[in-house]
């Protein structure tokens, strides 16, 4: 028995049905507003990769397409494309520490964008 997901055209609400069978159940409405102008929607998919796939995209040149490693901003949007092929390995907060570390990189800067030199050993640690 197939779970069906369903858009009301009258309310734009979005809502499951187990049905029996392969077609829409009679009397089929909207649980909000009752409307029986209802679709079926496609649902969305996960797709699980091996990880020989995952290993295979993250070498992939094009991973590093548009990255300048001067740019923090650049830095910020390759990590989370990082974070996303990482999955679960990444942690749920994976997006939220990259905002962090870049808003913390961002507060450096003085009235003309750039950072203050700092010594070449000076890692930012203390």
């Amino acid at each position: 028995m197939p779970i069906y997901e369903y858009l009301c055209s009258d309310c734009n609400g979005r809502f499951q049905k187990l049905v029996q069978g392969f077609s829409d159940p009679a009397g089929l409405a909207c649980p909000r507003c009752d409307s029986t102008q209802v679709r079926r929607a496609i649902s969305r998919v996960a797709v699980l990769k091996s990880e020989e796939s995952r290993a295979d995209s993250l070498a992939d040149p094009s991973m590093f397409s548009g990255l300048d490693e001067n740019d923090p901003r650049s830095i910020a949007r390759w990590a989370k494309k990082l974070g996303k092929e990482l999955g679960e390995e990444a942690g749920e907060d994976w997006d939220e520490m990259v905002d962090q570390m870049l808003e913390e990189e961002m507060d450096g800067e003085d009235e003309s964008g750039e950072k203050p030199s700092r010594k070449p050993d000076d890692l930012g640690w203390g």
